[in-house]
């Protein structure tokens, strides 16, 4: 019986064995493609329109007054995914001709909200021109969360240039200007 039991054992083993050695595996390549990404917009809960009004002196002699460090209530959102090394800027352009004798400015707070990833620098006050300025640099992959109290909050100032001859060049009107935000690659 013990003969019979250990003849039993060895069979088992052996099939156990030859079952064991006789599994087999699969293999399959998974690819995960990641796009580039740079999309960039404005939010704001009442209209993305800004005023200033310039105040009348109340007494001869003194220069007018424009309401200067308007917070704007304007947001930049941008999502963006970069290559390797590789960084964005987020630059501003004014569309349309700034009068004479005075000064737009512009700057981006820290980024606020739901945002991740390497977000943005800003830069301080920046002079609009009707050329590209940086205001905010240095930003990786990464979002900055979607709409209003998302983002960077804009701020202008609006500056009388009282130089020697600019403040002669003012005169009575009204002009618009287009302020174009642009998320572009750094590098």
């Amino acid at each position: 019986m013990k003969l019979l039991d250990a003849i039993s054992c060895f069979i088992f083993l052996c099939v156990f064995s030859v079952a064991a050695s006789a599994q087999q595996s699969a293999k399959h390549e998974l690819t995960i493609d990641v796009q580039e990404v740079a999309l960039l917009s404005l939010q704001a809960n009442n209209g993305n329109d800004i005023s200033f009004s310039a105040v009348q002196p109340e007494v001869a002699g003194q220069q007018i007054q424009i309401a200067s460090d308007q917070q704007s209530e304007l947001w930049v959102n941008y999502s963006s995914i970069v290559k390797a090394n590789q960084r964005r800027k987020v630059t501003a352009t004014v569309v349309g001709e700034i009068p004479s004798g005075i000064s737009v400015k512009v700057m981006a707070s820290e980024s606020r909200g739901d945002g991740h990833g390497k977000l943005g620098e800003p830069l301080s006050w920046v002079k609009l021109e009707n050329a590209p300025v940086d205001i905010i640099s240095n930003i990786g992959s990464c979002y900055t969360g979607r709409g209003t109290q998302n983002g960077h909050l804009l701020t202008y100032k609006i500056e009388l240039n009282d130089q020697t001859d600019q403040y002669a060049y003012l005169s009575q009107s009204e002009t618009s200007l287009q302020i174009l935000y642009t998320l572009t690659d750094d590098n």
